[in-house]
């Protein structure tokens, strides 16, 4: 069973420096923790309180250089807020999270995940006992039946490959470059897996959001091209090259065979990565929104019938297709030669078996957990039940999202959050007003995205389509976990087919209510709230106005902000691709952006510099959204603190080493941490109510303080 800080259910053993954490419908339990961490809180808060009183008295510390932007105090020093305000709220709660052998990483919103999905296993436990015929097709018949393919281990390991085999077998017996891309067509216009070449995506059109286009993916860069290439991430792609010989062994190629193609894969994935695009650049739509005709892609894929790949991927006959990533497409174009087949058809195996593996028989499913469990630090994998359960959950998301819903939203918390969401848009634009570098004509626009900036809170008022599509046929008539797996891929070509040629539903969910997140779209122009997401510590209908500013608020400014950050505000009110900047104005956003890129570079997290290029849009978000709610509360110094305690609580998060390594190289956020310190140390109402002096770690100079949205 995993093991997480027992949060809900011991909060008499925590001593937490600031609000805790209830869980609505917990039962009996969660009810004791609320009223505990309450008691707790409210102790907490004079402390903290007491000890900014008298924060001039104390004996002030003269930090080392940059002492605020280390990743660590040094063990047995008592933090001040003053050099370090993330540890100092949150290091009586860090000090009782002891990760578990099965753990990588724990905050707030694993944590919340894991009691959702602990409310989902429960539902799955009472289907599987109950005994009772359901109707075919209902969310019941099909979350039973699939979890009885999931669990059923001997049909797993005898299916195998199975229902894959046909088109393995395609890939393998190819004799030229022709018959490879025609079997790596027929793969991905049935199932949608994408490997080198013929892999697409149906989504709404950038230029014209009301319409969907078809965009070619890029190719499958395994471990990703941050990992390949990176300074310190050798030794991760070195375990990588194992994981892909232990696979190649597993389906049958003698210890030899699968070292020659593992080093053959190896060169073609450190030639593809070579001209890729980077994580930051991939959300850039000057790089990425490349617009070609089916004579133009012939031109760029010259090595490829495109005529005939198009018919067999079944998108034949559109006026464009987009190429996000072109370097890279040229670049597979060139590796599509004769000489190269071998180690192409050993790429696409391994790429299959890997997208698979966890659906497969025990060997295949083993060796990608030890891969994901080496790549994050994890010492001990999950049993088989939990295991089990957590796919099942994962192959139905939408029919547990509707058991869930009627469980555990609370439409009066909805209506409170609404009430927020309007007046954090009123605010913004107050903020966009007084920005002296805009024109007036650029702030109307940009107030016009607001005023039309859609709101989904919850779940959908009608369910998706591929939920109905999608029906699971169990052990009992023929099916297995990997032949629904592959039913489910199918469902979900065909929703996106469906779409072409039709207008967009700006209604539609592409998110499920028991999700514990947040999002901007900027091709919809909507901020989507989950219903899970809806609970304490980042909503508590009990918190005070501050507390709730500073939890959920902090969030739903940041979400808004994304519409003016360095890709969002390439995107006008419709959700069209369309800079409505002067050049003035790109100019000195610009400008602005390079400060922040510069000033988040000067952080690290054990001894590695964050990325500040890789972490801007959503370090410019948070910058905003500290802006925005502080402008919202003014000058009342008690609901600025508990604003800022309840954000700096709510990103408190413990992780492995190799887990961060995972986040510095790939995450678009900042550590938490980094978060914390970093937006209020740019923060002017910090140092207002704080006592914060030059010598202080938390200490930036006014000039030097960044943002955006000020």
């Amino acid at each position: 069973m995993k093991k997480r800080i027992l949060a809900l259910l011991m909060a008499s053993v925590l001593t937490l420096q600031l609000a805790g954490c209830n869980t609505k419908d917990a039962g009996t339990a969660g009810k004791e923790t609320q009223s505990s961490i309450k008691d707790q809180f409210n102790s907490a808060r004079e402390e903290r309180e007491n000890a900014g009183d008298t924060a001039s008295e104390q004996d002030t510390q003269t930090p080392e250089s940059d002492a605020g932007r280390q990743d660590a105090d040094d063990e047995g020093t008592e933090v001040r807020y003053q050099d370090d305000y993330y540890e100092f709220v949150n290091q009586n709660l860090l000090s009782k999270i002891e990760l578990a052998a099965t753990d990588a990483h724990w905050d707030w919103f694993g944590e919340l995940n894991a009691v959702v999905s602990s409310e989902m296993e429960d539902i799955i436990d009472e289907l599987a006992g109950d005994g009772k015929t359901y109707e075919k097709g209902s969310s019941e018949q099909k979350i039973r039946d699939m979890y009885e393919c999931v669990t059923d281990m001997e049909n797993r390991n005898e299916t195998g490959l199975g229902p894959l085999k046909p088109h393995m077998d395609s890939i393998r017996s190819a004799s030229s470059i022709d018959e490879y891309v025609d079997a790596l067509a027929h793969l991905s216009g049935e199932f949608g897996f994408s490997s080198i070449v013929g892999g697409y995506n149906i989504m709404q059109d950038k230029a014209d959001s009301s319409q969907y286009a078809v965009y070619m993916m890029y190719a499958d860069t395994l471990i990703g091209k941050e990992y390949v290439e990176g300074e310190n991430t050798q030794e991760y792609m070195d375990l990588y090259l194992d994981y892909i010989s232990n696979m190649l062994m597993e389906f049958g190629m003698t210890a030899d065979e699968a070292a020659q193609s593992t080093d053959s894969i190896e060169g073609l994935l450190r030639d593809i990565c070579a001209s890729t695009l980077t994580t930051e650049q991939l959300y850039d739509p000057a790089m990425t929104y490349n617009v070609y005709t089916a004579q133009g892609l012939q031109e760029l894929f010259s090595n490829v019938d495109v005529p005939k790949m198009l018919r067999t991927l079944r998108i034949e006959g559109q006026d464009k297709y987009i190429v996000m990533d072109v370097e890279q497409a040229k670049k597979i174009n060139s590796l599509l030669q004769e000489e190269n087949l071998q180690a192409l058809k050993d790429y696409s195996t391994f790429v299959m078996l890997n997208d698979t593996a966890k659906y497969a028989n025990a060997n295949y499913a083993r060796l990608s957990d030890d891969m994901k469990n080496a790549l994050y630090g994890i010492t001990e994998s999950w049993g088989d039940e939990k295991t089990w359960k957590n796919l099942t959950q994962d192959m139905l998301p939408w029919d547990f999202g509707m058991i869930y819903v009627k469980e555990h939203f609370s439409a009066e918390d909805k209506a409170a959050v609404e009430e927020m969401i309007g007046q954090i848009l009123e605010e913004y634009e107050v903020i966009i007003n007084r920005q002296d570098w805009m024109s007036d004509a650029t702030k109307k626009k940009a107030i016009r995205k607001l005023e039309t900036m859609q709101v989904k809170i919850g779940y959908p008022d009608r369910w998706p389509a591929a939920r109905d599509m999608m029906q699971v046929t169990p052990v009992s008539e023929g099916g297995s976990l990997l032949s629904n797996l592959l039913v489910s891929m199918q469902v979900a070509i065909d929703d996106s087919l469906n779409k072409l040629g039709q207008k967009v539903d700006r209604s539609e969910w592409d998110v499920t209510p028991q999700t514990i997140n947040a999002m901007y779209d900027p091709l919809n122009n909507e901020i989507i709230f989950p219903a899970a997401i809806l609970q304490a510590p980042f909503y508590d209908s009990d918190n005070s106005y501050g507390a709730n500013l500073g939890g959920i608020g902090f969030i739903i400014a940041h979400e808004v902000s994304h519409a003016f950050d360095s890709s969002g505000a390439l995107y006008d009110e419709y959700g069209n691709y369309n800079v409505w900047w002067t050049q003035e104005e790109l100019a000195e956003y610009k400008k602005m952006s390079e400060s922040i890129v510069d000033y988040y570079s000067g952080y690290e997290m054990m001894g590695v510099k964050v990325n500040g290029d890789l972490t801007l849009m959503e370090n410019i978000a948070d910058l905003g959204a500290l802006t925005c709610i502080t402008s919202i509360i003014g000058d009342d110094a008690k609901a600025l603190d508990e604003a800022f305690g309840q954000m700096t609580y709510n990103w408190a998060s413990e992780d492995t080493a190799s887990f961060m390594m995972y986040l510095l190289n790939t995450d678009t956020h900042s550590p938490n941490k980094v978060r914390v310190n970093a937006v209020l140390s740019s923060c002017d109402a910090f140092y207002e109510i704080y006592d914060i002096k030059e010598t202080d770690g938390m200490y930036v100079a006014p000039e030097d303080r960044v943002g955006i949205w000020k």
